[in-house]
């Protein structure tokens, strides 16, 4: 069966927070995509231009009570987003490799409208240093 793909705006927003010092990092990216629907699987893909790395494929997957990303390119990694579960990978990129450890506390996808919202709250470690708090939000909708 053919599925058909729709082109999409993406906002991604990720805020890091520091529980040691306090400190707070956010950034937020936009991209052009194109989103398709597999049964309860949603499907984003588009690219990313770093401009010291390169292009960079990204695809998520979101699917109830889990989210995947694959990137592909110029940075690798195939990350696991497992709700109450920890999970581990490896981020590859020009300087080297970064052991990622992941615990979900939550993931909300609003899937029934548009613009589409995922927001994910998760802790993360890497390569075993000092645990910190991640947010992410993720919007897409029809262009």
């Amino acid at each position: 069966m053919q599925q058909n793909s729709e082109h999409v705006d993406i906002t991604l927003e990720t805020m890091i927070f520091d529980l040691d010092s306090g400190d707070q990092e956010t950034q937020e990216q936009t991209f052009t995509g194109e989103w398709t629907k597999k049964g309860d699987i949603d499907v984003l893909r588009y690219k990313e231009v770093i401009e010291e790395a390169g292009i960079i494929q990204n695809m998520i997957m979101i699917r109830p009570e889990r989210v995947s990303i694959k990137r592909t390119g110029a940075i690798q990694m195939n990350q696991q987003f497992q709700l109450g579960q920890k999970t581990e990978n490896i981020y590859q990129h020009m300087h080297g490799n970064i052991h990622m450890e992941t615990f979900v506390e939550s993931i909300t996808f609003t899937e029934d409208t548009m613009p589409r919202m995922l927001e994910m709250n998760y802790t993360m470690k890497l390569n075993g240093q000092i645990e910190r708090k991640h947010q992410l939000k993720l919007q897409f909708s029809i262009k």
